[in-house]
């Protein structure tokens, strides 16, 4: 999906998905936005393990 649609189907702005992809992390309610849209769209998120970030399993039947 491109930014935009996800921004509509999350219920946050464009602007704010780039800036939390760009790592800011000021604004809490976004990512969690974020996360429960991609979590109900078939995402998994994976806690990091010795050392290592977090990883993505996509459960979602679409390609990456």
């Amino acid at each position: 999906m491109k930014q935009a649609e996800v921004a509509d189907a999350a219920g946050i702005s464009r602007s704010s998905i780039q800036r939390l992809e760009s790592g800011r992390r000021d604004w809490t309610h976004g990512s969690v936005l974020l996360q429960t849209f991609y979590e109900q769209e078939g995402i998994v998120f994976v806690r990091p393990v010795d050392g290592n970030g977090w990883g993505l399993i996509n459960n979602s039947g679409r390609e990456s």
